[in-house]
């Protein structure tokens, strides 16, 4: 193998956790790889940035962003898990303001007519469609509620706060620990209690997979390994620690954070996508008219890569360490 990979690791770092897996437990070493992470910032911009070729390799996801950028003469794809919201499993959730649970004027998905909801100028991004499908389970459009745009991060944290909003969302370990803390807001509904989602894929570049084919084989069946290693890790419970001390070393949130905090994505063990999940996102995006273009899951999901590693490495079987 040669050249250097680069591998574009989101804002957010803990939503590229099986990735960190395995770039801190050293399976790309190990497969010869010199994989080196950079910085891919937040989903606006590191999908643009993959699509031109400013690094190979990036845990990205099937929104808006991504699907508008879908090119089938020169597809970025996705080749494997990268993680799913499923039941139990993601820590992505409403939030809302304190009071409105204590006076039980939020009790039920109904209670959300009226409300103010605090979502981002960016209609059709990954919030919109978690509460899309909240109204949905209350029998509701957004015809039924008034959006507040609010940018999310700081900004919606404190327009909860002061009441200017009453629900919104937040899905990173630190935000949700923050609003906590101060008092801001408090979980309402995990978005796995209502929906299920393709939170991120691993993703080529189209110059990295069409121009270092054997390197994307190997990238894969490397990742494989951290892949297995953070499953084995949550849902069986072997190595809980040692993984969590990867990921905090990799992320830069505590050890006690992920071990007490952290609801862990779901994954699969060999590496499949939710690909209903997705197509049901695609098509509520195009219900929308938010994409113009017909988009089948087929023009940017590619499992030969995925198929080629479990040929050389077998299905997953659950240990009994």
């Amino acid at each position: 193998m040669s050249g250097v990979i680069t591998l574009g690791i989101p804002d957010g770092r803990l939503h590229g956790a099986p990735m960190l897996v395995a770039l801190g437990r050293g399976w790309f070493e190990r497969a010869g790889l010199d994989v080196q992470r950079v910085n891919a910032g937040s989903h606006r911009t590191g999908v643009p940035r993959l699509a031109a070729g400013e690094f190979d390799v990036s845990p990205q996801a099937p929104l808006l962003g991504f699907l508008q950028l879908v090119d089938p003469s020169r597809p970025m794809v996705m080749v494997a898990d990268q993680g799913s919201v499923r039941p139990g499993r993601g820590e992505a959730a409403i939030v809302a303001r304190p009071s409105l649970l204590e006076s039980g004027a939020l009790a039920d998905y109904t209670d959300l007519r009226g409300k103010r909801i605090g979502l981002s100028a960016v209609r059709g991004d990954h919030y919109w469609l978690t509460f899309a499908a909240a109204l949905r389970r209350g029998g509701l459009t957004f015809d039924d509620v008034e959006v507040v745009i609010c940018e999310f991060g700081d900004a919606r944290h404190e327009a909860l706060r002061t009441g200017a909003i009453d629900v919104g969302t937040v899905n990173r370990l630190g935000s949700l620990m923050e609003g906590r803390e101060s008092g801001a807001f408090v979980v309402w509904k995990h978005e796995y209690e209502f929906r299920q989602r393709q939170e991120r894929a691993v993703v080529f570049s189209y110059r990295f997979w069409s121009e270092r084919t054997d390197e994307a084989y190997a990238f894969v069946a490397a990742y494989l390994g951290g892949l297995r290693e953070y499953y084995r890790a949550f849902e069986e419970g072997i190595e809980l620690e040692a993984i969590a001390a990867v990921l905090a070393a990799q992320s830069g949130e505590s050890v006690e954070a992920i071990l007490g905090e952290m609801i862990p994505m779901a994954v699969d063990p060999d590496g499949f996508l939710s690909l209903d999940a997705i197509s049901a996102d695609v098509e509520w995006l195009q219900q929308q008219r938010l994409i113009e273009k017909r988009i089948a899951v087929a023009d940017f999901v590619d499992y030969r890569y995925l198929e080629a590693a479990l040929q050389v490495l077998g299905r997953y079987q659950t240990s009994t360490a």
